[in-house]
This record gives structure tokens, C-alpha cells and sequence, in this order.
């Protein structure tokens, strides 16, 4: 990446975007006021600094993280005015990328985050397809922009609002702004509910493997609510599965990220760590099936409304494979970081969006099968025709069948969770009043990636092409 004056039209989409969308008020933000307060002083103050950064159509996050760090070095030499410095800011246009790609730079911010908090920085990222939702309204996507582009200026006292549900991140906020919490200063309800119940970073023990896996901190969060022995284990398998819903994720966006970069290699390898981890994720199920039901309803009452509907990570990792409901979003309504979590997963591309639009890239499949409504026998048809044209030595069709080992691994996950309930609680209502194995029984039968299922009742019959070379269609150039 280059750093280049910024082309006329390019600085112009720049000032009206800040100019006639970030100064203004607008209906969805869920508050009055501006969309961004800080960018009308700052433009008065002469303090909004514009630079460009090119890309080539190859570069990956890792270049784009590289160029963005240069940038946060190049914000702290800044010559602003004095008294001024609260309110400087470098707006970073990124040329060069193609559409597809612009998710990298999602990808590149969220690794400089903690970086820039070290800092005392914020670093934000803006393009038309940017998913990233408004805090008061988490509906409402917030950092749109008509061109990719990438803000810094110094951290400031509501940055609570994005810096509160990371231990991390949030001890930086309290290095320098947490005196105002603790003193005299008023401080509105909302910032004080999100200071008070923002997770710490254990003290540190001294012991290397003690801090490095948080251990002291995991044990004291093991707290069953009976003196029934089962329920630990009902309590632990809980705990570990929310952990491991926070890893499959976490594969499921650097799998994104590689398909975005073209990298159909990277993306297959995400998948096959993302489906490991689903596969472990199943295996609680065989805990969970040696509680007996004796044994289930001696502490059932201690959960009271809780229920494995409410976990965040497991419905942001359902909307991030494609399985979206936005009535399901709803429950998170008013819930500090999951609330914001769960939506931005529901209005940002899947990981079957993304793959269906490799397709395209690849010529497998027109943009109009996948835009503005998905033609799912189109889908269906390219799906088979990989199967049909291409050797298992294919990476392509090493790529569609990861992605297929994963969506079997969730679908048994879903399968597993409905025996294992019905085993232990029968045809009952499930905790916090769900519908229990009825509504389980429902969504079982929902498919990850559906028309990559369909595809094999398209598939005539014959033996597989094991010996033919199969023919690579190279990625189309924007």
C-alpha cells in the first residue's frame, strides 16, 4: 500500500459524507443530535486531516493492518493547534480495493483496536457495506459511507459506549477516564450502568500459566446456584460451550476475510478448524445425556427464566452461517454488547453469502442468481455442476465440501441438542418457558448452506472423476 493524494471526487464524497450525514440528526440513530457530535467542532477547528492510502487488488488485511498502523503513527506526529488536540482527526481514504474486499477492512480495525487503545486512539471503519450498528439503536447501521475509508482521532470520555464489553479494551478507558466515575463529576445513568458492569482483567498472580489462562478468574466463575451435584455439570458444560461458540466464530470470520482476499485455500482451512470446533461443541451433548431426569429436576427450578435460547454467541454464530431471524434479534433488546453483537452478525453478510458470491468471482455462478433475491435452482445448479466437472484433487471442490463437512456438523449439533433434551426432559415445556423439543424439532430440520444439500439430488450418477485434471477458472479481475 501507497499513500497518494486524494483524488478530487474522492475528497469531495469525503466532505459531503461528514458534512450532510455525520453533522445531522437522522431518524434511525435512536438519539438526538448528530450522527457523530465530534465531527462539526472539529471541521469549525480546521482539525479533520484527509489522507489516501492505495491498494493493490491483491492485498490482503495483513497489508491493509500495516498500512492503517503507519497511519496511526503518522496521526500522533500531527502538528495540530494547541488546545486543539481533542479534536484532530485523520480521515484515511482506502483506494483500490474492490467491492468484495471492503470486509477487509473490518477485519484490519478490529486487529488495530486494541493497539490504537493502547494509544489512547480510536480507530473506525466506514464503506457502503459496512455492518457495523448504532449503539442506541443496533438496527440501524451506523458507519456507512460511500467510500471505504478509516477514521482515527483521540479516545474520548463516550467511548464507553464502544470500549465497555472488552476487558482490554475498556482498561484503557478506565486508565484515563475512570476519575471522572469515581469523583464528583456527573455522570449520565446509561455511561455509569455500562462503567459499573464492564468486565475487569483478573489481578495477576504472578504464576505464568495461572495468568495467561485467566485460571483463578475461570474457577471463580464456575458457580452453580443448588448443592445438587449434577447440576456442575450442567453448569460447566454451559460455560465451555459458550467458549467454544466464541471460537467457531471467530474461524467463521477469518474464513470470511480469506474469501474476501480470494483465498480459497485460507478459507478452507478456517472451515476445517471452525467445524473441529463444532464437533467438540456436540460432544457435550453426551454429558448432558448422563444426567438423569431425577437428577435434571433437582436443580431445574435454580434456572429459573435462563435458557440456552439466550445465548448471544450461539445466535450470533447462526446469523453468521446464514440462519437470520430478525424476531430472534429481539430478545437481546436493552442488553449491553450482545444486543449490538447479534444485530451487527444479522445485517453483515453470511459465511454462504460470501461463499455464493465467490461463485460469481469464479464464473461459476451470474451475479443476478444471488442479487437482488437469491435463484436458489441456479445456486443449486452451480453447486452440482462442481461436484459433477470437478477431481477430488480440485481445490474448489475441497473448498464446497468443507464447507459442507461444517454445515453437517452443525446440523448434528442441532439434531443432538433436540435428542438430549427429549431423553431428559421428555415432551415438557424447556427452561424460561420455551417450547422445548417441539420448536427443537423445528429447527433441526433447517440447513447451514441449503442448496450446497440440494445440490446432491441434482447429481447424476457414474463413478467420480478421480483421474481427470480438473480446470482451474481463475478469479475475475474488477
Amino acid at each position: 500500500m501507497e499513500l497518494r493524494e486524494t483524488s478530487p471526487e474522492n475528497k469531495l464524497a469525503a466532505e459531503r459524507w461528514m458534512n450532510e450525514y455525520l453533522t445531522r440528526e437522522h431518524s434511525e440513530l435512536g438519539r438526538r443530535g448528530p450522527v457523530c457530535p465530534f465531527v462539526g467542532p472539529a471541521h469549525e477547528a480546521g482539525t479533520i486531516y484527509t489522507q489516501t492510502l492505495h491498494a493493490s487488488h491483491e492485498d490482503t488485511a495483513d497489508e491493509l493492518v500495516e498500512g492503517l498502523r503507519d497511519q496511526l503513527d503518522h496521526f500522533a506526529g500531527l502538528l495540530v493547534p494547541e488546545g486543539r488536540e481533542s479534536l484532530a482527526a485523520l480521515v484515511t481514504v482506502v483506494e483500490g480495493l474492490p467491492e468484495h474486499r471492503w470486509r477487509l477492512l473490518d477485519a484490519a480495525q478490529a486487529r488495530l483496536r486494541q493497539e490504537a487503545a493502547r494509544r489512547g486512539l480510536m480507530i473506525g471503519q466506514f464503506h457502503p457495506n459496512c455492518p457495523e450498528p448504532a449503539f442506541w439503536r443496533p438496527s440501524f447501521a451506523v458507519s456507512r459511507s460511500p467510500i471505504p475509508l478509516v477514521a482515527i482521532r483521540y479516545m474520548a470520555f463516550h467511548d464507553i459506549l464502544f470500549l465497555h464489553s472488552d476487558p482490554s479494551l475498556f482498561e484503557e478507558y478506565r486508565k484515563r477516564f475512570g476519575d471522572r466515575y469515581n469523583g464528583e463529576r456527573k455522570v449520565s445513568d446509561a455511561f455509569r450502568k455500562l462503567y459499573d458492569s464492564a468486565p475487569r482483567l483478573p489481578v495477576e498472580s504472578g504464576q505464568p500459566y495461572i495468568d495467561y489462562q485467566s485460571i483463578t478468574l475461570l474457577h471463580a466463575l464456575h458457580q452453580p446456584r443448588t448443592d445438587q451435584p449434577a447440576e456442575s455439570s450442567f453448569y460447566l458444560a454451559g460455560q465451555s460451550k459458550e467458549l467454544l461458540f466464541a471460537l467457531v466464530l471467530g474461524e467463521m470470520r477469518a474464513c470470511q476475510e480469506a474469501m474476501a482476499a480470494d483465498d480459497l485455500g485460507r478459507s478452507t482451512w478456517h472451515l476445517r478448524r471452525g467445524t473441529a470446533g463444532m464437533r467438540l461443541l456436540s460432544e457435550f451433548w453426551d454429558l448432558l445425556s448422563t444426567l438423569s431426569p431425577a437428577e435434571f429436576h433437582s436443580f431445574r427450578d435454580a434456572l429459573g427464566e435462563a435458557s440456552g435460547l439466550g445465548s448471544y454467541k450461539y445466535r450470533t454464530l447462526e446469523f453468521t452461517l446464514g440462519l437470520s431471524s430478525p424476531s430472534m434479534a429481539q430478545a437481546y433488546r436493552g442488553v449491553p454488547a450482545a444486543e449490538i453483537e447479534v444485530h451487527r452478525a444479522l445485517h453483515d453478510a453470511s459465511v454462504y453469502d460470501d461463499a455464493l458470491a465467490v461463485l460469481v468471482r469464479l464464473g461459476r455462478l451470474e451475479q443476478a442468481a444471488i442479487d437482488p433475491e437469491r435463484d436458489t435452482q441456479a445456486v443449486r445448479a452451480a453447486w452440482a455442476a462442481i461436484h459433477q466437472g470437478e477431481t477430488v484433487s480440485s481445490e474448489i471442490l475441497r473448498w464446497a465440501e468443507s464447507l459442507m463437512d461444517l454445515a453437517q456438523a452443525f446440523g448434528r449439533w442441532r439434531l443432538l441438542h433436540l435428542l438430549t433434551v427429549e431423553r431428559v426432559i421428555g415432551s415438557k415445556p424447556g427452561t424460561g418457558g420455551t417450547a422445548g423439543v417441539d420448536w427443537l424439532r423445528r429447527v433441526a430440520n433447517e440447513r447451514a448452506f441449503p442448496e450446497l444439500w440440494e445440490a446432491r439430488s441434482a447429481l447424476a450418477g457414474g463413478p467420480p472423476h478421480v483421474g481427470c485434471p480438473a480446470a482451474r477458472v481463475p478469479f475475475a479481475q474488477p
